[in-house]
């Protein structure tokens, strides 16, 4: 945010009278909030994967545990389950930054 508000485009929206107030929400803010879609976007497969860890370290029963258990069994059909649900999770997250990023940034259009 320290780095956005030395920026020109807002010295120059100062310079032409906008109140602060503004400066900063609308054009300071929506700008740092393009780093943070990006993290937000990434991170839903990773909440997935980071469960397969926990649970097999804390033996809580869940999908990452059922998944743990099937790769040592050999369950091919569930392990490709899984598979697919990650990638489908990592689409998804993809598809929600792309949509959010229209949202932060005007720069983006959709189409």
């Amino acid at each position: 945010m320290l780095e956005v508000l030395n920026a020109d485009y807002i010295r120059t929206a100062r310079a032409k009278g906008v109140p602060e107030k503004k400066v900063i929400n609308y054009h300071a803010f929506r700008n740092t909030l393009i780093p943070l879609v990006t993290t937000l976007g990434g991170s839903l497969p990773g909440l997935f994967s980071g469960a397969l860890i926990t649970e097999t370290l804390f033996s809580i029963r869940g999908i990452g545990f059922a998944s743990y258990n099937s790769m040592v069994k050999g369950d091919i059909p569930f392990i490709m389950f899984y598979l697919a649900f990650i990638s489908i999770l990592t689409l998804l997250g993809n598809l929600i930054s792309d949509l959010l990023y229209a949202v932060v940034d005007p720069r983006v259009r959709l189409g």
